[in-house]
């Protein structure tokens, strides 16, 4: 909105990474949500100071995370080659459902995979972290769950079963989305 307003607005540099730092998340890094205006977007908080080598090292990893997030990958389950399924710990991790969301997401990277979700224990619930890019609806399944979300993104907590208790009603809940034909 800024660059529209007349008088030609100028943000600080600290306002703009901030703004910048948001729209790549909500993005995630662009690949979600973008057209044209994001692009613009972008410009011009560049334009008004964004370094853009800063907000990468502002988004590093911790070296504990990144090594959970790799076995949890290397770990993860394709059910029916499509649907990949996988438990993030929470041990020394100050975000857990967070870096669950992060797997989540990266797990949408491998080749044919419709779907992701990541399982996680902590605090006494199995959170979920549903993502999909176009061929499954997962706010659908996490309702299931009691949870909700968007249509690609979505998740629940699910409090009183273990792990491979949400993972089997996930795989339930994709054999019946398959039958029902709401899924490939």
């Amino acid at each position: 909105i800024c660059q529209y307003i007349g008088g030609g607005v100028k943000l600080r540099a600290a306002e703009a990474e901030a703004m910048y730092s948001g729209i790549m998340i909500d993005t995630n890094y662009f690949t979600d949500k973008t057209g044209v205006r994001t692009f613009e977007a972008m410009a011009y908080l560049k334009r008004n100071g964004v370094d853009s080598v800063r907000i990468r090292k502002m988004f590093r990893e911790d070296i504990n995370e990144y090594k959970i997030r790799a076995a949890a990958i290397q770990d993860t389950e394709l059910y029916l080659d499509h649907y990949a399924i996988a438990e993030c710990s929470s041990r020394d991790v100050e975000s857990p459902t967070v870096l669950g969301a992060k797997i989540a997401n990266s797990l949408l990277d491998i080749d044919k995979v419709k779907a992701s979700f990541v399982l996680t224990k902590y605090n006494g619930k199995v959170y979920i972290s549903a993502r999909s890019i176009d061929e499954l609806n997962v706010q659908v399944m996490m309702e299931k769950f009691h949870g909700g979300g968007h249509i690609n993104m979505a998740g629940a907590q699910v409090p009183g079963l273990d792990v491979d208790g949400v993972k089997e009603q996930i795989r339930q809940l994709i054999d019946e989305m398959i039958a029902d034909g709401d899924a490939d």
